[in-house]
């Protein structure tokens, strides 16, 4: 049973909760705990060249909040260099690095948030109540894939038509140009088709009807309450300062094993149902 099999408001609360505690649980022991978790599980999820481009990102991300935080804040008892007459402080660093490796965790979460609630989960989740929501939501989780899509085909249309020879960079700049316009235009032109082609199915004309094939079952409600449960105690011992930094004017954490332990086995909790159905798979396949 992967995370993508659960009911779409059970993995729309497992999200909710791990990407609540990474913003605000502003610590290195979150921190690097959310981002191995994500990491781990789009790794697991993706080709090894896809994997190898997003650490590289992410790494590079990370070390360049780390390096350019001292840099804007000198705010710190232990300067380790100058810079201008300013103190590039130890603190600022460390600041720098688990805010480095905040964002990447988010946005690895959000990645993996995009492959798991697909924009028919999210029409289910939100349809009902807010629908022109829904419908915004789904169909901007479309539109850069599409806009991908649109500009490789313009591109080999152009390098097909015999314009693309010339390696001058005014010519380049000329095509870069040409497709850009295209691109926009056939944007539009599509935008004002989806526009056309839902006012003559008559969206919003009456209330909508919805046909889906999610159903939570026991199973869901339990992963539910166990969710709820470890996000409770994580913010309950977050609010007694056991999960806690602080990095000026000294740094000091105040890290528990248990709270720690607690998040990171709900971060990990994705990868171990892929490792889970892996192995099985793999064992089905050998008793055949």
């Amino acid at each position: 049973m992967r995370l993508s099999a659960f009911h779409p408001l059970t993995a729309l609360v497992y999200f909710a909760a791990v990407l609540a505690v990474t913003m605000f649980c502003f610590s290195p022991a979150v921190g690097i705990c959310s981002a191995v978790g994500a990491f781990l599980f789009c790794a697991i999820t993706q080709s090894c060249r896809q994997t190898a481009s997003d650490l590289a990102f992410y790494i590079f991300l990370t070390a360049v909040l780390t390096v350019t935080n001292p840099l804007f804040s000198h705010k710190g008892v232990t300067p380790l260099f100058f810079v201008n007459g300013r103190a590039y402080t130890k603190e600022a660093l460390f600041y720098g690095l688990t805010a480095g490796l905040s964002l990447t965790a988010v946005i690895m979460w959000c990645k993996a948030l995009g492959k798991v609630l697909t924009r028919e989960k999210l029409l289910y989740i939100f349809g009902r109540k807010t629908p022109k929501a829904a419908l915004v939501i789904t169909m901007t989780m479309g539109f850069i894939p599409k806009l991908k899509r649109l500009h490789r085909q313009l591109l080999d249309a152009l390098n097909c038509s015999g314009a693309n020879t010339s390696d001058s960079r005014f010519d380049r700049l000329k095509k870069d140009c040409t497709v850009f316009t295209a691109l926009c235009a056939g944007t539009l032109e599509r935008g004002a088709d989806t526009a056309a082609s839902m006012k003559a199915r008559g969206y919003g004309i009456r209330k909508r009807s919805f046909a889906h094939s999610f159903k939570f079952r026991a199973w869901d409600g339990i992963f539910v309450a166990a969710f709820a449960v470890i996000f409770a105690l994580v913010l309950i011992f977050s609010a007694k300062g056991e999960l806690s930094a602080a990095f000026y004017p000294v740094i000091k954490l105040e890290n528990s094993v248990f709270p720690v332990g607690m998040f990171a086995l709900l971060c990990v909790f994705p990868f171990i149902l892929e490792v889970k159905e892996s192995i099985k798979w793999k064992y089905c396949l050998a008793k055949m």
